[in-house]
């Protein structure tokens, strides 16, 4: 079980803002990988980043006849990103330590994994790039519904950390690195593009191995990844968190992932400035189903209700087993935009009054409800 500590009643560091790297960050970074390379003096004017197609060599154009590769990019947000990104160490059981990987979002120390690293660990220890001590650390929070888990290190300070991005342009094709623990050197560092957004996957829960856990907006990319990238970040080529990644065992072949940042950033924030992480809900279990499966199974495409809990909002508001919640307030609920992830975005919040589209036995309907506050508890 994912037991969170908590923290130390002080004012936490806040999470760097998306909005303060975007778009400095890109340039930051395009000036970097120029100057190393020798390509460019100084005055030059930097004009808007532009990729060729991806059957010629990759090349990002800075305007005045000056440009740099992509993988001269790539090197440079990997140099940058590996002084934020820390191995972490549990010990399961008998069978030996297990090794992931984080990423640093606080100079203090929070660290972001997710919480298949941490499933069943009885200690956590994490590794500081350039640090050859051990570190303990402690587990904040987590949400096994989302897959996100922080850890805090104590006794450490000006740790270069890593900023989530804005993913809401991310599109499919786009180059993306995937970063994780040297402990595992043949892949600690993986270039790929996004091969899917938005997907959901039914997935071995990382506590009880013999039930399934549905992650919803998931982002897929062929970038290779090894169990060492779990946790790891999922960067853009201007060195930003797209994702957190996920690597896990389906059938006998690891399957690889990311969580999306736009699921995990406000969760974050929330378990570094509050300790604990509060989550408005229903009182309810659902199934994202896109539209391929509700054309098959003849269902509107939406949240198929798994379970209703007793005295819950839910129940109170005549939802029932089998029913399909297609829609809060004036959002259509899609596997981009399950209701569970919506919840959690900062426009929603505990004992707010929402509205509801319910399918019920092939009728549409409306319903009000109050949102409860719910701890997410990962057994």
């Amino acid at each position: 079980m994912i037991e969170p500590t908590g923290h130390e009643s002080r004012p936490a560091e806040p999470v760097e803002p998306t909005s303060s790297r975007r778009p400095g960050a890109v340039v930051a970074l395009v000036v970097i990988a120029v100057t190393v390379s020798g390509l460019v003096s100084a005055g030059v004017t930097l004009g808007v980043l532009s990729y060729q197609s991806r059957t010629n060599p990759q090349t990002i154009n800075l305007g005045s006849n000056v440009r740099i590769t992509e993988e001269s990019a790539v090197i440079t947000v990997a140099a940058k990103a590996t002084r934020a990104v820390v191995s972490i160490v549990t010990d399961e059981t008998s069978s030996g330590p297990s090794f992931g990987s984080g990423f640093i979002i606080t100079s203090d120390g929070y660290v972001v994994t997710n919480t298949r690293v941490l499933a069943a660990a009885h200690s956590v220890t994490v590794l500081l790039p350039g640090d050859p001590r051990r570190h303990d650390a402690r587990i904040v929070d987590a949400d096994c519904q989302t897959g996100l888990a922080v850890l805090k290190v104590d006794g450490v300070a000006q740790l270069p950390t890593l900023a989530f991005a804005d993913v809401s342009n991310l599109a499919v094709g786009q180059t993306v690195i995937a970063m994780g623990t040297p402990l595992e050197p043949r892949f600690a560092v993986s270039k790929g593009i996004i091969s899917a957004l938005h997907r959901a996957l039914n997935v071995a829960d990382p506590v009880n191995l013999n039930a399934s856990t549905q992650l919803w907006d998931v982002t897929e990319t062929d970038a290779n990844m090894g169990a060492g990238n779990s946790g790891g970040p999922l960067l853009n080529v201007a060195g930003q968190v797209v994702g957190v990644n996920v690597s896990t065992v389906s059938g006998n072949e690891m399957f690889s992932f990311a969580l999306s940042a736009a699921d995990v950033q406000a969760e974050a924030e929330q378990i570094v400035r509050d300790g604990t992480l509060v989550v408005p809900a229903i009182g309810a279990s659902m199934e994202i189903i896109g539209p391929e499966e509700a054309a098959l199974r003849s269902v509107p495409e939406g949240d198929l209700v798994h379970s209703v809990t007793k005295g819950g909002p839910a129940e109170l508001a005549g939802v029932k087993v089998g029913d399909v919640i297609t829609a809060l307030d004036e959002v259509k609920i899609t596997p981009a935009h399950p209701l569970g992830q919506l919840l959690r975005s900062s426009r929603y919040h505990p004992d707010q009054r929402v509205s509801l589209g319910v399918a019920s036995a092939g009728q549409a309907t409306q319903v009000q409800l109050t949102l409860r506050r719910e701890r997410p508890v990962c057994t």
